[in-house]
This record gives structure tokens, C-alpha cells and sequence, in this order.
């Protein structure tokens, strides 16, 4: 998880990180990738739930990588210090 937030920080879109995820792990199932980026990042359920349709997964999806980064971007890297709460509209704060 700390490599996936280090890039976040320095600016890499989620379609790069997403991308560097694929590459490391090889085969990726989707809800491996849900999981990964949920806990590194502050992103709404919703949203991980929505790219499950990213061309990146490999599995035939038609969500380019600009529409990826619209849905999700910016990442906002997860402090591991903190408790996070989920809000009525998926979003997350500490």
C-alpha cells in the first residue's frame, strides 16, 4: 500500500497507478484491484464499484483511462494514522 500512495503523491493519475498495480501483480482479479486502491486511497465505494469496467482490468471494459481518472482522480493518498468514516454519500473522512 505505501508504493500506491507514494504515486499518488507525486501526482501519478489513478489510470497510472491502476496501470503499476496490473504490472506488479499480473492477473488481476477486479476485486483484488477494488481492495488495493479502497486502502490506499480515499475513494467512495461507489466509485471502485463503477471502474470495475476500466479497459485497464484486461477483461473487455469500455472505460478509457481518461474516463477512469474523471471518476476517481485526484487521488487523495490514505494517512495509515487515522480512522477514516464513511459518509451517507460514500465518500470518506477522518
Amino acid at each position: 500500500m505505501g508504493e500506491l500512495r507514494a504515486r499518488a503523491q507525486r501526482g501519478e493519475t489513478p489510470a497510472e497507478v491502476g496501470t503499476w498495480l496490473v504490472r506488479e501483480l499480473g492477473a488481476v482479479q477486479e476485486m483484488q484491484l477494488v481492495g488495493y486502491m479502497f486502502h490506499a486511497f480515499e475513494i467512495s465505494l461507489k466509485a471502485l464499484k463503477d471502474a470495475h469496467d476500466w479497459v485497464g482490468l484486461g477483461h473487455g471494459g469500455a472505460m478509457t483511462d481518461d474516463e477512469l481518472n474523471q471518476l476517481i482522480g485526484p487521488l487523495v493518498s490514505r494517512s495509515g494514522d487515522r480512522e477514516l468514516v464513511q459518509n451517507p454519500d460514500g465518500s470518506w473522512t477522518a
